[in-house]
């Protein structure tokens, strides 16, 4: 019998309270099999990664780009918020901080992990920073999401017809590499692409120092 969102959401709140460690080590057996891929690490990250990612996709609403109000477009709504109170990573303070835990960075070219579309990172919080309209509508009172890093992605506009720009969580997004994005924005804040990664402009590099 599947779960329900609840029961999902429940379950997903008691594993994510256990640390990562506990699920990273072996049985306790003195002498795992050099053979066996349940003691490997890899094995493990990426289990977590597929967990985590189902939880989330249980708990968020499937669209990212929903919006509040009928016929408006959801990157007008993102644009009108993020010239509130620092919205959306629009904060102006310089992030010179770079946590262990933050996995990306401005000019990384991800992909949305359930939604599937690809684009280019553009700011980052490190924990959701966004009108509480927004946090309930995306996570309810669900602590943990609303505390995880975010990001804001530049969507590729053949992915997403429009110039769309998204608020995303670091559980639902992966690193993709040697991909190019297309998007209007992408000129006004990156000199050029090398091949791995787009290259911030100096107004981003003031920003985010450490990246």
């Amino acid at each position: 019998m599947p779960l329900t969102q609840r029961e999902a959401v429940q379950l997903g709140l008691l594993l994510l309270s256990v640390p990562v460690q506990y699920l990273l080590v072996g049985t306790g057996r003195p002498h795992p099999l050099p053979q066996d891929s349940w003691f490997k690490l890899e094995y493990w990250k990426a289990r977590w990664l597929q967990f985590v990612s189902w939880i989330l996709k249980a708990v968020i609403q499937p669209d990212d780009f929903s919006s509040t109000h009928k016929n408006e477009s959801p990157a007008i709504e993102v644009l009108r918020y993020r010239q509130k109170a620092g919205y959306f990573t629009a904060s102006l303070d310089a992030r010179n901080e770079r946590p262990f835990h933050l996995h990306y960075r401005i000019g990384q070219v991800v992909k949305h992990r359930t939604l599937g579309y690809k684009g280019v990172i553009v700011g980052w919080d490190l924990q959701a920073k966004a009108p509480e309209s927004w946090l309930q509508r995306m996570y309810g009172n669900i602590k943990v999401l609303r505390n995880m890093p975010h990001y804001a992605v530049l969507v590729d506009e053949g992915d997403r017809p429009g110039s769309h720009s998204t608020y995303v969580v670091q559980e639902l997004l992966e690193l993709m590499k040697n991909t190019v994005v297309q998007h209007s924005e992408i000129k006004n804040n990156f000199e050029y692409f090398d091949g791995a990664q787009y290259i911030p402009r100096e107004k981003l590099r003031i920003l985010y120092p450490r990246d």
